[in-house]
């Protein structure tokens, strides 16, 4: 199939699909100038569309899928589980940011009433 039908079954742009092709992530075969797309083309660039929406970047896919055709699921596990502690730890990181920022606005707040209290 073309681009254009590996876009639609995909759920990924034609330049999406491009990209991930001038990555290294997709080995497309080709007849004479076109490229044709198999059905496991369709399944790989589902597969780098929902690691996506899990928050990983394509260079990070890149670096997982290596040289291989196929992903090391059991990688895929343990690089989720860093993933997932660095969002942790980057929660954690924001909620104290955000008790800060409310304890330094009700000093300001009683800082604001002290003064105007005191003419």
């Amino acid at each position: 199939m073309f681009i254009g039908e590996a876009s639609k079954l995909s759920g990924a742009t034609q330049r999406a699909i491009r990209l991930y092709e001038s990555m290294g992530l997709l080995k497309i075969s080709r007849e004479g100038k076109y490229r044709i797309y198999t059905y496991k083309n369709i399944e790989l660039i589902k597969i780098i569309k929902d690691a996506q929406s899990l928050g990983l970047n394509l260079s990070e896919i890149v670096a997982i899928l290596g040289q291989q055709e196929e992903f090391d699921w059991g990688l895929i596990h343990d690089f989720l589980n860093q993933k997932y502690s660095m969002i942790e730890n980057e929660i954690q990181k924001l909620e104290n940011q955000k008790k800060n920022i409310k304890k330094t606005q009700r000093s300001i707040i009683t800082c604001l009433k002290e003064l105007d209290s005191n003419p």
